[in-house]
């Protein structure tokens, strides 16, 4: 039979091991993420300032099917209301990190923001989908 000092002494040394060994919290992810996707069938040009998220059309036909962070983005030519969710942040610093479509999707800094460019060469058009990351916090 085991004493009752012993048991308080074991249970005093879980309590203690699970308060100091817990399991680690996740990291907290320091990006918001935008993705834009639609039909594309030339090259298109989206310039994203804080204030504004401007589409200039460059060539062949305009883009069909567009989504802004999983919304029917009916009119490039508006700034979609959800930009609103991404304009304060560290839009210089913001990266791609998953694309799809068959040609070219790069992003360009700017001084405030970045600029986007969907470009699909070859004949026909095809579906381009990009995510971006963008950082919470401005970098100092």
């Amino acid at each position: 039979m085991t004493s009752l000092p012993a048991v308080a002494s074991a249970l005093l040394l879980l309590i203690l091991l699970s308060s100091c060994c817990s399991a680690p919290k996740p990291p907290v992810d320091s990006y918001e993420h935008l993705t834009i996707s639609g039909v594309i069938d030339g090259s298109e040009k989206f310039i994203f300032a804080p204030e504004q998220v401007k589409w200039v059309h460059l060539h062949w036909s305009e883009p069909d099917d567009m989504t802004f962070k999983g919304k029917p983005w009916n009119n490039p030519r508006k700034t979609p209301a959800q930009w609103a969710d991404f304009a304060h942040l560290d839009l210089p610093h913001s990266r791609i990190v998953q694309r799809q479509g068959r040609d070219v999707v790069a992003l360009e800094p700017t001084a405030s923001g970045f600029v986007l460019y969907l470009v699909d060469s070859p004949n026909g058009a095809d579906n381009y989908s990009v995510t971006i990351a963008i950082p919470k916090q401005r970098k100092k």
